[in-house]
């Protein structure tokens, strides 16, 4: 008996929940993504200064409209200079932050609010069609990444906040100064 429950407390504190920080467990480190996003926009915003270019896109889910909001941000080096971005800062998203915070697991927390989720063979079909829409928005924030002179850097995100729209903090290192830029 004493096994049983060694086994079962062993298997509930290896849940992914209590993972969320641990980079060697669920680590999903940044890749471009390069595909053309088939979704349809929904808000469209643009930040310039200093000569730094940030676009932002949401768009709306087709099957996976209960998980959250996908953003897609732009960010153009039109400056003299390679820029470094240090990291990305963000309050409720699903990607894992600087801070190594991620939120993660409540995308698939929200998963149990279709109906179809209880339905055997529908389920299969719906969940896979939501996870491959999803799965592009998952990725870790880039950290460290060099921004060279008249290039982007196409960074996809999946904001939680379903009611507003959502901000990022993009944390740039500026001749050792940090320039925090919040989009």
């Amino acid at each position: 008996m004493k096994k049983i429950l060694l086994i079962v407390l062993f298997g509930f504190l290896c849940n992914p929940v209590f993972a969320a920080v641990d980079t060697w467990v669920n680590t999903n480190p940044y890749k471009p993504y390069n595909e053309e996003i088939k979704l349809n926009k929904t808000y469209h915003d643009v930040y310039e200064k200093d000569g730094i270019k940030i676009e932002k896109n949401m768009f709306e889910f087709k099957y996976s409209y209960k998980d959250g909001k996908p953003y897609e941000y732009i960010i153009t080096n039109n400056t003299d200079k390679d820029l470094l971005l240090k990291g990305v800062d963000s309050e409720y998203h699903a990607n894992k932050n600087i801070t190594r915070k991620s939120h993660w697991t409540r995308v698939n927390v929200r998963s149990y609010k279709y109906w179809y989720t209880y339905v055997p063979f529908i389920d299969d079909y719906f969940g896979l069609k939501s996870q491959l829409e999803t799965q592009p928005y998952l990725y870790d924030f880039p950290k460290d990444y060099t921004i060279k002179k008249g290039e982007t850097l196409r960074i996809l995100a999946l904001g939680l906040d379903m009611d507003k729209i959502q901000k990022l903090i993009f944390i740039f290192d500026d001749n050792a100064e940090e320039l925090k830029i919040e989009f």
